[in-house]
């Protein structure tokens, strides 16, 4: 069980669509970032992450959100304890 964080938006790097290819069942993704904009709606991933929301397996810091002004539209939002706890939670990271 692996925690994911990708912190590159979508629009720059293919971080998060090389992620999702390799992304096992209990394993969470948590955006950060940059990332956080992939909560939104208009980019080809979002149907992918959206599942994956649906799932309780789609984090997003949100700090990061408050940072850039975006309200997220999928994923559950998590604070930096959140962030902590997910840590202790997974037994390996893997950052993007």
């Amino acid at each position: 069980m692996l925690l994911h964080t990708v912190k590159t938006s979508p629009f720059q790097t293919l971080a998060i669509s090389n992620c999702l290819d390799l992304l096992a069942d209990g394993d969470t993704l948590l955006l950060i970032e940059d990332a956080v904009v992939a909560s939104q709606a208009d980019h080809p991933l979002y149907a992918q992450l959206k599942l994956l929301a649906d799932q309780g397996r789609l984090m997003v810091l949100d700090a990061d959100l408050e940072a850039r002004g975006i309200q997220n539209r999928i994923g559950t939002r998590c604070s930096y304890l959140d962030f902590v706890a997910l840590v202790i939670k997974h037994q390996s990271q893997l950052a993007w």
